[in-house]
């Protein structure tokens, strides 16, 4: 059984899945930059990768989106934006644009790598498998002497980590995802918990605890995405408001925080069953608007 977590946590990205640091831009173009929509991609390109660096992956997606927009194939770009879908959760998303990378640049191993991990998450078992000999191709010509040589292992160890998780229920993998938590591994926790979200994106508690485990590392606007997400598919879960609220109040925007808070109180006088608990998400807001 799910086990309800009413505490705010700290998180980080993805474990495993940094940014490639000898992934390089192809493109050209203006070195001008007098506004965004004039930016030469290989700016936008270098900015989306320190965002991803940081774990910024929403703001990550739009400069890439722009950088694609003009260098479609890009191979680095597309491994860049597969990088960012899947600190997003998207693995589908995710799934599309490493499919372009490696189809541009074959030997691309960090790619490779990460196609295979989300081919195994996806429940993909056999095109994970494909990867993952490419990998194991690239290994043998390089014999530990080429640039690419730890990125090819970085690649292989990828998938074959997965491996295991692939197999393991939803469930199982949510309860795993609770148990990160209160061992305050918020990395894991996160990882589970786009497991569960892979296999189940209607799970609405599990983009709920995703959200909270965002939140308290300070990525409120990935916090955002998943606490939105989670409140699309079930629109009366007052935790979730509650800790959307909190977010919006740490990003800033307080006129957000209170409208939501204001919906809340409003909510008590139709929905008397749940005094207590929307009390409490009023209260996880008033403490983020107090500070």
């Amino acid at each position: 059984m799910k086990t309800a977590i009413l505490v705010l946590f700290l998180a980080i990205a993805s474990h495993g899945l940094t940014a490639p640091a000898h992934a390089q831009y192809t493109g050209g173009g203006s070195t001008q930059l007098p506004t965004t929509d004039t930016m030469d991609p290989t700016a936008l390109y270098r900015q989306a990768v320190e965002y991803i660096q940081g774990k910024d992956y929403v703001r990550a997606v739009p400069l890439l989106r722009d950088v694609l927009a003009r260098r479609e194939q890009d191979p680095a770009s597309n491994l860049m934006m597969g990088v960012a879908q899947i600190g997003l959760g998207d693995l589908r998303e995710a799934q599309r644009h490493l499919v372009r990378a490696v189809s541009e640049k074959p030997d691309l191993a960090d790619a490779i790598g990460r196609l295979g991990w989300v081919q195994a998450r996806l429940g993909n078992p056999d095109e994970a498998a494909k990867q993952r000999q490419k990998l194991v191709s690239l290994k043998d010509r390089c014999k530990a002497a080429c640039p690419d040589a730890s990125a090819i292992d970085s690649g292989i160890a990828l998938i074959d980590g997965v491996a295991a998780v692939a197999k393991i229920s939803a469930a199982a993998r949510f309860n795993q995802g609770i148990d990160h938590i209160a061992a305050r591994n918020w990395s894991e926790a996160i990882v589970a918990f786009n497991d569960v979200l892979a296999a189940k994106p209607d799970d609405y508690e599990a983009a709920l605890m995703k959200g909270q485990a965002q939140a308290a590392s300070g990525d409120y606007l990935g916090a955002k995405v998943s606490l939105q997400a989670a409140l699309r598919l079930q629109p009366n879960l007052v935790e979730a408001s509650g800790r959307l609220g909190w977010v919006e109040a740490r990003l800033g925007n307080t006129s957000s925080a209170a409208r939501i808070r204001a919906e809340l109180m409003d909510l008590k006088s139709k929905a008397p069953g749940a005094v207590a608990a929307i009390d409490d998400a009023i209260a996880v807001i008033d403490t983020a608007l107090a500070n």
